[in-house]
């Protein structure tokens, strides 16, 4: 047991830490059974900058190893062809493996599956075609795997949104991925991106029929709870209830930011401050640096501006009338005092008549000091 929970601001959030993502995970479960089942299916993960991309890859691999699938994880780049992209993958297994602890296990197929590759380029032909090598080394790989006992391989490619520039890359993999599927090899492939990825990778692309897309989406309050909830297991102190709320809150539902505040609130309630939370608060816009430009900013906020961030759900999108009523404002300000807001780029517009916060370090700022 230790005295205080433990947050992950500089790490990847380990599977069983990063939250409640159960939909996703039956929809990932899904995914890797029809893999097993020798059908070309993966998936693309999309979401936003520390939402959680990473650590559900992670949970992936987890849940592959316990299937007995092979996950290899490759992180990617931009790439300026579509050669590189597949030189990346193949270059990068033998890491991937090491990354997994099954490099000792596989050292005889990989170096097999190396010298083959080389025979192939010294004494036969190349393949005439970009499409004809890949399907021909994924085949040596895949076989040379079969006969260890290992019969599915599934690929977690993060970073995957430079693969946008390259249509004839992706041809090339759904070509190659159905036809090693349809010659006995169970293989599958999960990308991970931006919030754009389907948009931009997956909607009109080649592998729109074989990958389904697994939206992350910012937590509720109710999940960042849970989620605070699950990381004070086992620890002998535990952050006090209104802090959990305000850690949520500022986090806007971002699993990335409750551990970077989180840690900010532990380290606060090592040195015994009497206001933890404030505190922490403020070593968190110090660290980023965010202090002296909040300060500044504030001073052009009105008190009556100020009122009605203090007032705006940091969750949902928030109309002048739950402002008003919440505020003590005259409605009849409300608009005109958001639209300064908008302008000033502090709050945004959602929809019709629905505004959000958009700069949650000064709102919290004036909730402290309200």
């Amino acid at each position: 047991m230790s005295e205080y929970p433990r947050f992950y601001p500089d790490q990847v959030v380990p599977p069983e830490q990063f939250g409640d993502r159960k939909n996703q995970i039956l929809q990932i479960d899904y995914t890797l059974r029809a893999v097993k089942e020798r059908r070309p299916r993966g998936a693309m993960i999309c979401g936003e900058r520390g939402i959680g991309k990473t650590s559900l890859l992670d949970k992936t691999e987890e849940m592959c190893l316990k299937m007995n699938i092979l996950p290899l994880h490759i992180a990617l780049h931009e790439f300026e062809n579509v050669k590189e992209f597949y030189d990346t993958i193949f270059e990068e297994i033998d890491s991937a493996l090491k990354k997994i602890g099954l490099w000792e296990k596989l050292r005889a197929t990989l170096g097999e599956f190396r010298k083959d590759w080389d025979y192939v380029v010294r004494v036969e032909k190349r393949p005439r075609t970009l499409q004809g090598e890949v399907d021909f080394r994924l085949g040596i790989l895949l076989e040379k795997m079969k006969k260890r006992g290992h019969e599915s391989l599934v690929f977690l490619l993060d970073e995957s949104d430079g693969l946008k520039k390259h249509l004839v890359g992706l041809q090339i993999l759904r070509n190659v991925w159905t036809n090693l599927c349809q010659r006995g090899h169970n293989l599958g492939f999960f990308f991970a991106g931006s919030k754009n990825l389907v948009e931009h990778l997956g909607q009109y692309s080649p592998l729109k029929r074989h990958c389904i897309p697994i939206h992350l989406n910012r937590f509720t309050r109710e999940d960042c709870l849970f989620v605070l909830g699950k990381l004070e297991e086992g620890a002998e102190r535990k952050l006090p209830e209104p802090v959990k709320l305000r850690i949520a809150e500022l986090s806007g539902g971002y699993p990335h930011h409750i551990h970077v505040l989180g840690s900010y609130v532990v380290e606060a309630m090592r040195q015994n401050k009497k206001e933890i939370w404030p505190e922490a608060f403020k070593n968190y816009l110090l660290e980023i640096n965010e202090y002296e430009s909040l300060i500044k900013r504030s001073a052009g906020v009105s008190e009556t501006q100020k009122k009605i961030l203090v007032h705006m759900d940091p969750f949902i999108s928030t109309t002048p009338q739950v402002i008003a009523k919440r505020s003590g404002v005259a409605y009849n300000t409300i608009p005109t005092q958001l639209q300064r807001l908008t302008h000033n780029k502090i709050v945004k517009k959602t929809g019709r008549g629905n505004y959000e916060i958009a700069d949650r370090n000064l709102a919290e700022y004036f909730r402290i000091r309200f």
